[in-house]
């Protein structure tokens, strides 16, 4: 890690004022729950895919807060009182219309046409098992289902690997998913669709001086 993402790692453990679970490389097995296996497509999925699967797992399995490694300046306390005294089913910071590029047509349009009644997908707290987080497990499985041997012929072999980019040899990669096919392009779209079940806070890290 650069030492821009310590200093951020170390500011989510220091100002949120919760409990955290660091996921790393190692720290992930450990969530792995018997009966709920990751999907089989995970141990060919890029370092970015993995990440995505798993905020996606985490969420509809254990709940509570997800946040990317950037930095953090704010108790996170109250926010979960928010949501836990509330009968919405996620809280998260209001998305920009810039933060959905991936959806495209006339769906894409109407989704940033109202951005404003969304969350964003850097920093955002779930209750978990809800009829949302399993419906995003749902579609987020069905991509992979139909990805799996796409995936066993290509797996990644870059951290951040996506369909048809370039890397030293200058060559596409096969690998068959695109960059936010399994997070954005279904995110985006299911909270729209359910955006009346969405609470709107203060809870957005600092975008930038991370890396």
């Amino acid at each position: 890690m650069s030492s821009q993402r310590i200093n951020a790692l170390w500011t989510i453990f220091n100002h949120t004022r919760c409990p955290v679970a660091y996921i790393n490389h190692d720290s992930y097995k450990e969530w792995e729950l018997k009966e709920h296996p990751f999907h089989p497509a995970f141990t060919y999925l890029s370092e970015t895919h993995k990440s995505d699967y798993l905020r996606c797992y985490f969420m509809h399995h254990y709940g509570g807060g997800y946040t990317d490694l950037k930095l953090t300046h704010k108790s996170w306390i109250p926010l979960f009182e928010q949501l836990r005294c509330s009968n919405a089913l996620a809280l998260g910071y209001q998305e920009i219309a810039l933060g959905i590029p991936h959806v495209s047509g006339a769906l894409g349009d109407e989704i940033r046409a109202h951005h404003k009644e969304l969350i964003g997908l850097c920093a955002f707290i779930f209750k978990k098992k809800s009829r949302l987080t399993e419906s995003w497990l749902s579609l987020t499985h069905q991509v992979l289902d139909a990805n799996l041997d796409a995936l066993q012929k290509n797996p990644a072999k870059h951290p951040q690997d996506q369909f048809g980019v370039l890397f030293e040899d200058n060559l596409p990669s096969p690998y068959p998913l695109r960059w936010a096919q399994i997070l954005g392009e279904i995110f985006h779209p299911l909270t729209y669709a359910n955006k009346s079940d969405l609470l709107l806070a203060d809870i957005a890290p600092i975008f930038h001086s991370y890396r």
